[in-house]
C-alpha cells in the first residue's frame, strides 16, 4: 500500500541526527524522497552519532529513497547549491522542512557575539534562505508545502536568545502563508509540545558515558505524526498555523490516529 507520502519530494535541513533525522525516517516510512540536508559528512563525536549518508540510508530502509546532500544553512550559497542538486535529480520539490537550528550556551546578557550572529545566521537566515530558495520551484508547479520549527522557547513568558529567533521563525511563517495562500503552497510551523529525546541532550555528559534513555520524556511518535500531517496540508486545509505537536494532532489527525497516539500525551 502506498504511504500518505509517497512519490512527495521533500528537503529536510539538519537531518544528519535528532529530530530532523526522526523525521526524515517517518517520511520515508509514508513513501517520500527525503533530501536528507546537513553538514556532517563523518561523525566526529560518538555522543552525536549521525551524518547524512547515515540518515538517507534509514530512509531507504524504511521504504523510502534518501538523497544526502552537504548542506550548511549559514551559507546561503550552500542552500542554492544543494537545492539545485534535489532539482537536477528530482525536477521538483514538494515538501520543505527547515529544521536546522541551534542554540549557543549563556544568557542574553552572557551570550557571545559572535554566538548571537551565528544563531540568528542559521534559525533565522537560514530558514529565510532556504525558503526563498525553493519558493521558484513550488510557485511554478502552483503547489508545495513548507514546515518551519519552532520550540517551546517562542512562548512570550520564556524569553532568551533561542527564544527570540524561534519568534521571529513564527512571524516569518504566518506574513509568508498570507503571502502564498493564492498560490498553492501552505506553510505552517511545528514545535514539540515537550522535550524529545536527541543525540544533542546529551553532549554535556562526558565522552563514553553512558546515555540512559530518560522516561519522562514522551516518545517521538507524536511529534513525526504531526510532521505528517502538516506535509498534507494545502492553503485550503491549513496554512499560517504555529502547531505543538499535539495540537497539530487534534487538529488534523483522524480519530484512529488520535486513540494511537493517546499514551503520548498521557490522555
Amino acid at each position: 500500500m502506498a504511504g500518505r507520502l509517497s512519490g512527495k519530494v521533500a528537503i529536510i535541513t539538519g537531518a544528519s541526527r535528532g529530530l530532523g533525522q526522526y523525521c526524515a525516517v517517518e517520511y520515508g516510512r509514508e513513501g517520500a524522497i527525503v533530501a536528507v540536508a546537513a553538514r556532517t559528512e563523518q561523525e566526529t563525536d560518538p555522543r552525536l552519532p549521525g551524518t547524512i549518508y547515515s540518515t538517507a540510508k534509514l530512509v531507504d530502509e524504511a521504504g523510502g529513497e534518501g538523497f544526502p546532500v552537504v548542506c550548511n544553512v549559514a551559507d546561503p550559497a550552500s542552500i542554492d547549491a544543494m537545492v539545485a542538486k534535489v532539482l537536477e535529480r528530482y525536477g521538483r520539490i514538494d515538501i520543505l522542512m527547515t529544521n536546522a537550528g541551534i542554540s549557543p550556551p549563556g544568557g542574553v546578557s552572557t551570550i557571545q557575539p559572535k554566538h548571537w550572529d551565528l544563531e540568528w545566521r542559521i534559525n533565522v537566515h537560514g530558514t529565510f534562505h532556504c525558503i526563498r530558495a525553493v519558493l521558484p520551484t513550488m510557485q511554478a508547479q502552483g503547489s508545495g508545502n513548507i514546515i518551519t520549527i519552532s520550540s517551546v522557547a517562542a512562548r512570550p513568558d520564556f524569553g532568551g536568545h533561542y527564544g527570540a529567533t524561534k519568534r521571529a521563525v513564527e512571524a516569518m511563517t504566518i506574513g509568508l502563508a498570507n503571502e502564498l495562500r493564492d498560490q498553492g503552497i501552505a506553510v505552517n510551523a511545528l514545535k514539540p509540545v515537550s522535550r524529545i529525546e536527541t543525540p544533542g541532550m546529551h553532549v554535556i555528559r562526558p565522552a563514553g558515558a553512558p546515555i540512559e534513555p530518560d522516561p519522562t520524556i514522551p516518545p517521538k511518535d507524536g511529534y513525526i505524526e504531526a510532521a505528517v500531517l502538516l506535509a498534507l496540508q494545502t492553503p485550503a486545509t491549513c496554512t499560517g498555523g504555529v502547531f505543538y505537536d499535539n495540537e497539530a494532532i487534534d487538529r488534523l489527525a483522524g480519530e484512529a490516529t488520535k486513540a494511537r497516539l493517546a499514551y503520548v500525551y498521557n490522555r
